[in-house]
């Protein structure tokens, strides 16, 4: 689903009759969990001649280390949205500026990372060019989506080991743009040397790692898995499996156990 939102700025660009004028526009910043579009307006005045030039510096709007395409911006003419590059695109200017605004879109996806990006867009007229810096940010998002609080039933007796389980088929599924680590506590303290491992489905391993051996459980977080942005999976998240184990269930008090157990997500 395609979420669109509209965000107008009231930024003027002021024009004299020297060859260039610049401008800097700072979009705001966005945690798009999904595809969404963001529309917004530039006032721009007195542009000379009925041929309008429209192009970007670059075909990347680039962070310190990461880049998006320049074509996500989009310049929303009378008829249609036309993507922009490096490449002149030349526009009557009527049909470039409505009520003397230049209307543009951001489209964005999940799987951007976060960061400062920039680029130059370039409005080149009969006498002048006009530079209008870009700026936007996509902060870092996460989160755990069945819940952090779960509760396991621990009831598959191991005869050799004395141990007893949980099934191993209970599931966290996570979504993240950016690393992560994955943290479980127990809500009580408890005298039953309660502890928990981890797996991952086929997809998710490469971007997950863990240790397959079980953890003492107690009421300090424990960082139990790392992993990476997940938007980049066919399935825009991660699935991890855990099982919860009672080391020898003889030393256990007889009667009905309910062990809470929270799990969180941090960079």
């Amino acid at each position: 689903m395609k979420l669109k939102i509209i965000i107008m700025l009231t930024i003027i660009v002021f024009l004299s009759q020297f060859q260039a004028s610049a401008a800097g526009v700072y979009l705001g910043s966005f945690t798009p969990k999904q595809s969404e579009s963001f529309n917004f307006s530039i006032p721009v005045q007195n542009l000379e001649g009925e041929i309008i030039s429209i192009y970007t510096t670059d075909d990347y709007f680039r962070s310190d280390n990461q880049k998006i395409g320049s074509s996500n911006l989009k310049l929303i003419s009378r008829e249609n949205s036309l993507p922009l590059s490096s490449r002149d695109l030349n526009i009557e200017k009527d049909r470039l500026l409505y009520n003397q605004n230049l209307n543009l879109e951001l489209n964005l996806k999940a799987e951007y990372e976060p960061g400062l990006y920039k680029n130059n867009l370039y409005l080149r007229d009969d006498i002048k060019i006009i530079e209008i810096e870009i700026i936007f940010e996509i902060r870092p998002w996460m989160e755990i989506l069945n819940g952090t609080a779960q509760n396991a039933k621990i009831e598959n007796v191991e005869n050799r080991t004395m141990g007893l389980f949980s099934s191993g088929q209970q599931k966290i599924l996570i979504r993240s743009n950016t690393d992560w680590k994955l943290k479980v506590m127990i809500a009580v303290e408890n005298q039953d040397n309660l502890s928990i491992r981890v797996a991952a489905d086929s997809e998710s391993r490469s971007f997950v790692d863990y240790k397959s051996e079980f953890v003492n459980l107690n009421a300090v977080e424990t960082v139990i898995a790392n992993g990476s942005n997940t938007a980049k999976l066919s399935s825009g998240q991660v699935e991890i499996f855990y099982q919860l184990r009672i080391e020898d269930f003889r030393k256990v008090i007889a009667g009905e156990k309910d062990y809470q157990i929270s799990f969180s997500l941090e960079q």
